[in-house]
């Protein structure tokens, strides 16, 4: 079971430990059945025997403490193994380049941390109780033996063939809810889409009818392999109940008459066989929740092994990060290129060769048109994408691949797909006055302020969110700033000051400015202004 494993690979539990307390439980049940028939079979005679009582409490104590100890177990180990696993999915994304992080696609390809981590947490009580179940069954069965030979032949054959239809129906139900997983997946990325989409697809009723069509036929596909593997579970049960009461006609109505039993010996074995009814049914209820578990497991790991195929080989301990200097003369690229390809290894569109010497304390604009390049631009000149042709030098040392890490962390940046977190993280002795007098100087305390670690509210226009990105890249205290487009969606009272007061204010302090902007009445702020075209960049003579 893929569930045991993954718990003793994942933690430091032990799988005997939990197997071992499964199966006192599972002999401590069927230790019950006999006390039960002992005792029923003492009363006929009108004997009460105290010691069976006492037998019977004994075992009843064992058992409960065996079963709840194995399911807390088991919990325990499973929820431990989900934390782990998550935890080092995290820690391997964060470490993965931008560039393979953007090519594992959008948030419903990471699905397998939620949907299922919780069908994997629910399991374990599947695990004891399958186990438990199985171990009832194997000494209920040798218990039948013992009462009647003939009646445990039948009975092995019945419910041999039982399970055996079970153990194909879980093969087939596996395949089935992996094949419903892979679509799931598909589904939730068509529905990404139409919210991303939204305003192209209100605009356009039959691109948006198409995807409708596309979506709900996917629904409609999941749907029928969940029915189907639904409706499997439905008839093992019934199966399993099916095979009981055949088995019980045949040891009550036909047995007897070819084997001769005396009544209280009949009364055992009916007693066996309805005992042992519940673990057979608990058994075809567990199979296919070990399917889907089996599934979720499997997605899990796939997730995994992507991340391990993108992360770089030279992914930065983040306990043991390396630095560059502050101070520095130049920042160059020579020749540096990027291109973006297809599936099939053919380029989309390339940036470069580039070549720009760009010096500490100046402040340089880059403006052209859109889809020119500029962004990926901004993600060459940080380090979010190494140059696949060319260098980048820092003070004329060619940064390799493992510098990347100390690279990045000179610059701060605001993208103009810019994120706001919950909270400012990362965050060393910058006390709550210096981010406030930033929300003065920018306009906006009367919107929100900053308090034990976050603003108090980030509902917000996108321009005033805007502010709070740049007000969470100063207080870095970084020696480079990249803006994206951050003028842009200000009113031009702000638009204003940013460009006369706040760059020139930055500029005053040593702080080396990189900005994206269409503002050319602003051109003049710059030291030198760039234009990017076709992936290309040149310098706009002034």
């Amino acid at each position: 079971m893929k569930l045991l494993t993954f718990m003793t690979q994942e933690t430091e539990v032990s799988k005997q430990r939990i197997l071992l307390l499964a199966g006192i439980s599972g002999i401590a049940n069927s230790l019950l059945l006999v006390i039960i028939n002992e005792a029923a079979s003492g009363l006929t005679e009108g004997v009460f025997e105290a010691h069976l009582f006492a037998q019977y409490l004994l075992t009843f104590i064992l058992f409960i403490f065996a079963q709840r100890a194995s399911q807390r177990e088991a919990v325990a180990a499973v929820e431990w193994a989900l934390q782990r696993v998550r935890v080092r999915i995290a820690n391997k994304v964060r470490l993965c380049d931008l560039r393979a992080v953007e090519s594992l696609g959008d948030i419903s390809s990471y699905s397998p941390l939620t949907q299922g981590a919780n069908t994997i947490a629910q399991s374990a009580m599947y695990l004891v109780t399958g186990i438990e179940s199985l171990l009832v069954l194997v000494f209920a069965g040798l218990y039948l033996l013992w009462l009647s030979p003939l009646s445990f032949v039948v009975a092995l054959v019945l419910i041999g063939f039982t399970i055996l239809l079970l153990v194909r129906h879980y093969q087939k139900t596996f395949q089935e809810l992996s094949e419903a997983s892979r679509k799931e997946g598909i589904f939730f990325e068509r529905f990404t889409a139409i919210l991303k989409g939204f305003k192209q697809l209100k605009t356009n009723r039959r691109e948006s009818d198409d995807m409708f069509l596309h979506i709900r036929q996917l629904a409609s596909e999941t749907s029928d392999l969940k029915s189907r593997s639904n409706v499997r579970l439905l008839e093992d049960i019934l199966l399993s109940n099916v095979t009981f009461y055949l088995l019980l006609l045949l040891v009550v109505f036909l047995l007897p008459l070819l084997v001769p039993e005396n009544e209280s010996s009949l009364f055992q074995v009916i007693a066996t066989i309805l005992f042992m009814m519940e673990p057979v049914s608990m058994i075809s209820a567990a199979l296919p929740n070990v399917s889907k578990t089996n599934v979720a497991i499997n997605g899990l790991y796939r997730l995994e092994a992507r991340l391990d195929q993108a992360m770089p080989a030279h992914a930065e301990a983040i306990t043991d990060l390396p630095t560059l200097p502050d101070e520095f003369s130049t920042i160059q690229l020579h020749a540096a290129s990027f291109a973006y390809i297809n599936a099939h290894q053919q380029p989309l569109f390339q940036v470069g060769p580039l070549n720009l010497t760009c010096r500490q304390g100046e402040t340089l604009f880059i403006t052209g048109g859109n889809g020119s390049g500029k962004s990926t631009f901004l993600k060459l000149f940080t380090g979010l994408y190494q140059p696949e042709q060319g260098t980048i030098q820092f003070d004329e040392k060619i940064l390799q691949s493992h510098d990347y890490p100390a690279y990045r962390e000179l610059f701060s940046v605001v993208f103009d797909d810019f994120y706001l977190f919950d909270r400012l993280y990362g965050l060393v002795d910058v006390p709550d006055a210096e981010i406030n007098a930033w929300l003065e100087k920018l306009d906006i305390s009367h919107k929100t302020r900053f308090e034990q670690g976050r603003f108090t509210n980030t509902d917000l226009s996108t321009g005033q969110r805007k502010r709070l990105a740049f007000i969470a890249a100063i207080v870095q205290h970084r020696p480079i700033l990249v803006f994206d487009e951050l003028a842009a969606d200000q009113e031009p009272a702000f638009r204003q000051r940013f460009y006369e007061e706040i760059l020139p204010e930055l500029k005053a302090q040593g702080k080396t400015i990189v900005a994206v902007t269409h503002d050319d009445r602003y051109f003049g702020i710059a030291d030198r202004v760039l234009r990017m075209e076709a992936g290309k960049l040149e310098e706009v003579i002034r």
